[in-house]
């Protein structure tokens, strides 16, 4: 009868004779987004303070719209504000 150690490192052997398969790129190739609602378009990321997005879910609840419209909508009025063309995706 063997010992729990005694498989451990009998298990560790059969490891360490295993051939070692050759590393792979570390560069990961960006994968097409497969959502048809996503299709040429960008995704901006930004940091804020959480009283942003508490303020936008309560705008959101009280409107029944989604947040990308809102958004959508807050850049247009920042667009208009800076004389920048609005942009219109009927």
């Amino acid at each position: 009868m063997t010992t729990k150690a005694a498989r451990l490192q009998q298990a560790l052997e059969v490891k360490a004779r295993l051939p070692v398969p050759a590393r792979a790129s570390r560069r990961v190739e960006p994968t097409p987004d497969k959502t048809p609602s996503r299709a040429g378009k960008i995704q901006v990321n930004v940091w804020l303070s959480p009283d942003y997005k508490r303020s936008l879910r309560a705008v959101q609840m009280r409107h029944d719209r989604s947040l990308q419209a809102l958004i959508e909508e807050a850049l247009n009025d920042l667009f208009s504000k800076y004389d920048v063309p609005v942009i219109s995706e009927d």
